[in-house]
């Protein structure tokens, strides 16, 4: 199996396996905060296309900006195009918006 076929396996299953054990366990995902805003829309957007998009709360500020920076060489590694830099500071910025403190 070719890197590309095994990463488009992989992001599959990361789409479908959240909400699979989430009706498995009979709850529904709780809504990002500040669902509405332009930061939440492009985080929602962009890395919900692979995987669910986590709760900002679930990080603090400074993780979810390595976190970010880390997901950019796998997007870099998966042949999807880069986040462009106003996006990636809108992103961030939201996620340190809604950060948790722990």
């Amino acid at each position: 199996m070719t890197y590309r076929a095994r990463m488009l396996l992989l992001r599959a299953a990361l789409f479908l396996a959240p909400p699979a054990l989430l009706s498995i366990a009979g709850c529904k995902p709780a809504g990002l905060p500040d669902a509405g805003s332009p930061g939440a829309r492009l985080y929602a957007d962009r890395c919900g296309s692979c995987h669910a998009p986590y709760d900002p709360h679930e990080m603090t500020g400074d993780m979810w900006a390595m976190q970010v920076t880390m997901m950019e060489q796998k997007i870099r590694q998966a042949g999807m195009p880069p986040i462009p830099p106003g996006d990636r500071d809108a992103i961030i910025n939201y996620l340190k918006r809604n950060a948790g403190t722990e």
